[in-house]
């Protein structure tokens, strides 16, 4: 019985430790297919990536391409802009069906009503800027260029006054005093100055070849080899072509509309001569161009224009103030024997004239004359109607200055300022040269010399 019993527990044992194998070997063999199906799922969720980036519509992948970004946001705008100008303003009769009275072409060798010269610092962006905003005239800063801007009915610039600033040794006999390249002889040619000129590009002048015409030379350059020569060409046909062919006067009283003939690759129908007073347009050029303040020296760009303008002055010995000097006195004069001449209309001060007052002596408000568009005449008379009535519309009341301020409290100069001797000035002590030309053109032009 003993024995039976011991068979008996014997056999439960063993069938306890088969159980316990099995639910051991259970446990392991259900959880490996467990990590099996993970592992499958896991594949196969990256194949459902690859598939799907394989087979990725093909504008998605373009967006996100670099190159596409850059042209939506750069280049279509920027070729768009281009078609726009090449039609509207070299080819409108492209697009004459669907606006009748669109503005014909204005090309390189035709008349421009208007061009207004000025001294640097004298207001120029100013009286640009309010022609254009006030009047709605088509009207250029320093760019007479009309294939690509629009600057159709005219220009105010202060470069274009090389029109009537005379060529060293060749207009007149001023023999140059500078010696820009080291060892040549100091009675330097005409064509010496102008490579001179050109030599670089100097941005801070207000000066590129482009803002005369289109030419050849790619505007992806801002200089090289190509606007070296275009800049030679322009400035040798430009400089003194306005006092080329004087003998050769309009007739005001001809039927036919007055031309103005002089050698001048862009004609203009009205010139108009813009001054300010050359003690304030001193202390503006001089806060912009004295490096380092009132003794400072002069900008290197300056220098270049200056000398190869006006040779005969040694502006390279000169204190800031005294190149300044020299040269609004030198570039007003020019211009205002060119007025004595009748080769420029009139003059006008800023700081007393109105855009209505501007236009008028432009001539844009002349019934007679053919060089204005018609659109504009109309739009200045509406907007100047309320002179004679007292309505004091933007365009009847005397500029303010908002552009191009350089010399805010800056620089403040008196007539003393311009004696030698002061403010880096090699001169002997108290010479009075520099001050008495600058207060004979200031009563040259019409204000008072008295402080």
């Amino acid at each position: 019985m003993a024995a039976a019993n011991e068979n008996l527990n014997g056999a439960v044992r063993r069938r306890r430790n088969n159980n316990k194998k099995k639910s051991r070997y259970h446990v392991s063999s259900s959880s490996e297919p467990s990590k099996v199906a993970s592992a499958s799922k896991s594949d196969s969720s990256e194949r459902k990536k690859t598939a799907a980036t394989a087979t990725a519509p093909p504008a998605e992948k373009i967006h996100k391409n670099p190159l596409f970004v850059i042209t939506a946001v750069i280049l279509m705008p920027y070729a768009l802009w281009n078609t726009y100008l090449y039609v509207f303003l070299q080819h409108p009769e492209l697009i004459s069906f669907l606006y009748p009275t669109i503005r014909p072409a204005v090309k390189l060798h035709d008349t421009r009503q208007l061009l207004i010269v000025g001294t640097i610092s004298s207001g120029t962006s100013q009286v640009a800027r309010d022609l254009k905003n006030n009047l709605g005239l088509e009207i250029g800063h320093e760019n007479a260029e009309a294939s690509w801007s629009f600057v159709r009915d005219g220009t105010v610039s202060w470069f274009h006054g090389i029109r009537y600033i005379a060529r060293p040794g060749m207009d007149t006999n001023v023999k140059t005093t500078n010696n820009h390249a080291g060892g040549e002889n100091n009675n330097m040619t005409f064509l010496t100055q102008v490579k001179y000129l050109c030599r670089e590009l100097q941005p801070q002048m207000g000066f590129h070849p482009f803002m005369f015409r289109d030419g050849d030379c790619s505007l992806r350059q801002s200089w090289g080899d190509c606007w070296r020569d275009e800049c030679e060409d322009i400035v040798k046909k430009e400089w003194g072509c306005g006092l080329r062919n004087t003998s050769d006067k309009r007739d005001d009283t001809a039927m036919l509309r007055p031309q103005r003939r002089d050698d001048c690759e862009t004609p203009f129908n009205k010139v108009l001569h813009q001054v300010r007073h050359p003690l304030r347009t001193l202390e503006s050029l001089v806060a912009k161009f004295c490096i380092g303040g009132i003794e400072g020296k002069v900008q290197p760009a300056f220098l270049i224009f200056a000398n190869a303008l006006f040779p005969q002055h040694k502006f390279a010995e000169m204190s800031c103030i005294e190149a300044a000097g020299y040269y609004v006195d030198e570039y007003n004069s020019a211009i205002g024997k060119a007025r004595e001449l009748g080769l420029v209309d009139d003059y006008f001060q800023v700081e007393e004239a109105t855009p209505c007052q501007i236009a008028k002596a432009a001539g844009f408000m002349d019934p007679d004359s053919n060089s204005v568009y018609t659109p504009s005449r109309d739009g200045v008379l509406k907007l100047c109607a309320g002179e004679s009535i007292g309505i004091d519309g933007a365009a009847n009341q005397l500029m303010k200055s908002t552009e191009n301020r350089y010399n805010t409290g800056l620089v403040s100069l008196q007539w003393d300022d311009l004696l030698g001797g002061k403010h880096g000035s090699r001169k002997k002590s108290g010479d009075e040269d520099l001050q008495k030309r600058i207060k004979r053109l200031t009563r040259t032009l019409g204000y008072s010399a008295d402080l």
